[in-house]
């Protein structure tokens, strides 16, 4: 029964399709499944996982590139992303078979192309950019509220839920710190969650900037006024209860950087920030090196076994990375402890760019890091190139963002939906145009959406 709940999002956007733009589609169906169903919600069909947004993504994808593929130009970044989705097939195919390669292939469509191609046709040639931002943080704001009782009682509603709907267990533990529970919302882990309310709150800095909540529907029975203090006291709440570190650390980098966009002066403030970064990172790497080099049999702390975890990882896993070589070990596979993974020692890779290296190898890892490098330099070019006030901001809270993702992916491994959440703001990002006259916008989605109908109605 639970297979049919799985195809019901794409079977609400296909009825959809007839009255409604595919950017629409995005915003009130994909979007809100992405961020709110638990990810735990899937089942394997025929060995390929398939969850709620796998049919929706591909839909979105294929109309979006479709429609607008007249306006894009061809980016190092969309060369990078394509070649990091098709190197999943060799890591796959000559460590284990052609179907595993096949499957791996799909599975990285699904998570990483798809969203990043709903990113980059969907959003900003469609003037949706507040919408998009807005509906990301409701959903958030909503998950923060849900994950209260989580906090307090460690029992996560979303599991509950669940659990229930399928009569199994979800094997997503909870995990406690300083009293309370970390709380995970529908991710599974908390640091994945942490990292979703990271750039959520990041967003919320860039809508409180713009004032776009002072004209909004959303919770119209509070004044406008106290409005924006509240979405974002709620998301703060939730990025805390996930009491994870790194992307408690990631969002404050990221909050530096988005501050520049506030500013008047912003060269001033460029300096200011880049030294804040300089010293904040350094300190921040001296306490943490000194924090995680412990003997793991002179010390109980729990939290601190798990930063040293961590440290270790690198020390396991580099010999590994070096023998596999261009194309990795592929997919994990079971081991001798329950487990998936590459190493019965350390079998959990709580580092993103460790498991990129061993699952798709040098060629995978290279990619994957020059995607980040590539989206954070576009983004600076941004910031010197926009005229727009509102825009100028935006590209700052995006670069933040980026460099939240991509300092907290040193504590976790992409777990869904953050993967999705991953690529989709690299394609928004790399598609940041200026601001558009209401005229404009108003051309701009009616050729969208006509072009659309006039293949599908």
């Amino acid at each position: 029964m639970y297979q049919t709940l799985i195809l019901l999002p794409a079977l609400i956007a296909l009825a959809m399709f007839n009255s409604s733009s595919a950017a629409r589609v995005a915003l009130r169906v994909y979007l809100p499944c992405m961020l709110i169903v638990p990810m735990y919600l899937a089942f394997n069909m025929g060995g390929l996982i398939v969850s709620v947004t796998t049919f929706l993504s591909l839909f979105l994808a294929i109309i979006g590139l479709y429609t607008w593929s007249h306006t894009l130009r061809f980016t190092m970044l969309d060369a990078f992303i394509l070649l990091y989705t098709i190197s999943a097939f060799p890591s796959d195919a000559q460590r284990h078979d052609a179907k595993l390669g096949f499957y791996a292939f799909l599975l990285f469509f699904s998570k990483c192309m798809c969203p990043y191609l709903i990113g980059r046709t969907l959003i900003e040639q469609t003037s949706m950019r507040k919408e998009f931002a807005k509906v990301f943080v409701i959903c958030l704001t909503v998950i923060a509220v849900i994950s209260i009782w989580e906090y307090g009682t460690l029992q996560n509603l979303f599991q509950k839920y669940v659990e229930r709907l399928l009569n199994t267990w979800v094997a997503w533990p909870r995990q406690t710190r300083w009293g309370f529970a970390r709380i995970a919302g529908p991710y599974g882990h908390a640091i994945v969650a942490g990292m979703i309310f990271s750039t959520g709150l990041l967003l919320q800095l860039w809508l409180v900037g713009t004032k776009s909540w002072n004209s909004s529907k959303f919770l119209k029975f509070i004044r406008s006024g106290r409005k924006p203090l509240l979405i974002t006291l709620t998301v703060g709440l939730g990025l805390f209860m996930t009491q994870s570190r790194g992307p408690w650390i990631g969002c404050g980098f990221g909050a530096v950087v988005a501050s520049i966009g506030f500013a008047r002066d912003r060269r001033r403030a460029a300096t200011i920030a880049l030294t804040t970064l300089a010293i904040a990172g350094s300190l921040t790497y001296v306490v943490l090196d000194k924090y995680t080099a412990v003997d793991d049999t002179k010390t109980t702390d729990r939290d601190q076994l798990n930063a040293s975890y961590r440290r270790e990882l690198i020390a396991t896993y580099t010999p590994l990375i070096e023998q596999g070589g261009l194309w990795g070990w592929g997919s994990p596979q079971p081991l001798k402890n329950g487990t998936a993974g590459y190493s019965n020692a350390q079998s959990s890779i709580d580092n993103e760019y460790i498991m990129v290296a061993m699952w798709q190898g040098w060629a995978g890892f290279v990619l994957f890091v020059g995607m980040i490098a590539i989206t954070g330099i576009h983004l600076i070019r941004l910031c010197g190139t926009l005229r727009n006030r509102d825009d100028i901001l935006f590209a700052y809270c995006m670069l933040g963002s980026v460099l939240a993702m991509a300092f907290s992916a040193s504590t976790v491994s992409l777990a869904d939906p953050m993967q999705q959440v991953w690529f989709l703001m690299m394609g928004w990002s790399v598609s940041i145009r200026p601001t558009m006259s209401a005229d404009d916008a108003q051309t701009s989605a009616t050729v969208g959406r006509f072009a659309f109908e006039r293949v599908f109605a």
